[in-house]
């Protein structure tokens, strides 16, 4: 028989028009949870994704020694590698949770069976391919657009982060990619570029300067390109900053980062 190569896999930009979920598309996601057969503990998976920015790795090993009810808090294990030969330093984080998170997840260890917080039918750790399989197929449920995967949720999150963090500076889209460009870039500005830096209130730049570095120890993301991408994000989410709802139901309550002072090199 004629060899037959394998169907081409469609690039990211075919499939899907963007790589993000706006808030009310994450309400529909959660609301097509109810409809599953393990709807609370699908509830909270969509609720932690987003609001604790969590990748798939690290979601499916959460355990229920990991969650501090009197402090409301959670830890989490960032950059968790796969692989077995690289071990590099991980990110510990304390992360307070919101109302929402708490309820779902009071009324999810009343049904776990196991020390798991997302375990499978089975009485297993949930796995990454199921993750991706019940955001999928949750996305189909609630009606969207576009298809939908775990890392959409977790961008959302990032972005709404940032977008919360950025609104009191009133900066614009504009103005922070000209502030990157002046920390990260060692040639000289042109001359019209910096009469715009200039213009920029102190106080502004220092909030987006502390935003960047906070973005970056919650999300544990080592490389600075990668957390920038996740800041302007918040213009992709908002496109004007105080348009952002005041009393969305996942909004982080008394957001006050707490990154544990240690790393780790070993997986749990």
């Amino acid at each position: 028989m004629p060899y037959s190569p394998p169907p081409r896999k469609l690039p990211s930009t075919e499939r899907r028009e963007r790589q993000f979920l706006y808030l009310h598309e994450v309400d529909a996601l959660v609301a097509a949870m109810r409809q599953t057969r393990a709807p609370i503990r699908n509830q909270a998976l969509v609720m932690l994704l987003f609001c604790q920015a969590l990748q798939p790795s690290e979601i499916c090993w959460l355990r229920w020694c990991d969650l501090n009810k009197a402090a409301r808090t959670l830890l989490v294990v960032r950059n968790r590698s796969k692989s077995l030969r690289i071990q590099p330093q991980v990110v510990v984080n304390q992360q307070p949770l919101c109302p929402a998170e708490i309820e779902i997840l009071q009324a999810l260890v009343n049904t776990c069976k196991t020390d798991w917080i997302l375990e499978s039918e089975r009485q297993q750790r949930l796995s990454d391919r199921s993750l991706h399989h019940i955001v999928q197929q949750a996305g189909v449920l609630a009606g969207l657009p576009i298809p939908v995967h775990p890392y959409m949720l977790r961008r959302s999150g990032l972005y709404y982060r940032a977008a919360l963090l950025l609104q009191g500076a009133n900066l614009s889209l504009h103005e922070c990619c000209l502030l990157w460009n002046y920390y990260v870039t060692s040639s000289a500005m042109p001359a019209e570029a910096q009469i715009e830096y200039q213009a920029i209130n102190r106080k502004r730049e220092e909030t987006f300067l502390l935003t960047f570095e906070q973005i970056k120890a919650f999300s544990g993301i080592s490389s600075d390109e990668n957390v920038i991408d996740y800041l302007l994000g918040a213009y992709l989410l908002f496109p004007r900053l105080p348009e952002i709802p005041d009393r969305y139901w996942l909004a982080p309550r008394n957001w006050r980062l707490k990154t544990l002072p240690k790393t780790s090199r070993t997986t749990r």
